[in-house]
């Protein structure tokens, strides 16, 4: 066994004895606490996807972190800590709830993802759903909460032929919201939302790079 294996070994045992008192998947503060970062560096490596998470739509305690990805995060850190350095301002404008110099939001480049490919994506994905929705359809689907997709409704944003009690959302209309700008440009993005994002990524990349 070389010394670099050695170390490797060595490393991952003093991870697991670090991680070891807390509960799998960890909450915010205790990922924070184990790493011996900050709040606002915490929130950060989250908002950003630096380190991925699950957002519960609690008002507290709403972030779920697997342990192996703080322990990836943890190895990682020690060989790239710039990979994880904040953007410009970050430190600065958050206390404010100002936006980062940087903006953290993932969203697809239109220039390279046409929104006709994205649009087909989708409707493939929503095939075998009926042509009006319901918010808890809609909710399953864009992996944000039943309340998310009431307020885009309320707020306009997302077009109902149906109002309250009961919001009805014709599905050529949520396409519609889907591929736009606005939708794109959510922050705090659904993990069902970022893993959109890859997919449409990687394919784009494929037709791309086809001969």
């Amino acid at each position: 066994m070389n010394e670099q294996t050695i170390t490797k070994d060595r490393l991952a045992k003093e991870i697991d004895a670090l991680l070891a008192p807390y509960p799998d998947p960890v909450s915010r503060n205790d990922f924070r606490q184990a790493c011996h970062i900050g709040t606002r560096t915490s929130m950060y490596l989250l908002q950003s996807g630096l380190v991925p998470c699950t957002h519960t739509g609690k008002r507290t305690r709403c972030y779920k972190i697997a342990k192996a990805d703080v322990a990836a995060y943890l190895r990682r850190r020690l060989t790239e800590p710039e990979h994880y350095a904040p953007p410009s301002g970050w430190y600065k404008n958050y206390p404010q709830r100002k936006p980062p110099a940087v903006s953290l939001t993932r969203t697809l480049d239109y220039e390279i993802v046409s929104r006709l490919l994205l649009r087909r994506h989708l409707e493939q994905q929503l095939a075998d759903t009926p042509d009006v929705l319901t918010v808890e359809q809609i909710a399953r689907f864009t992996g944000y909460t039943p309340h998310t997709v009431s307020r885009w409704c309320t707020e306009g944003r997302l077009h109902t032929i149906q109002r309250r009690p009961r919001f009805m959302v014709p599905k050529v209309w949520l396409l519609d919201y889907l591929v736009s700008d606005e939708y794109n440009r959510i922050t705090r993005k659904s993990k069902t939302h970022y893993a959109m994002i890859a997919t449409l990524g990687t394919k784009s990349r494929r037709l791309k790079n086809k001969p």
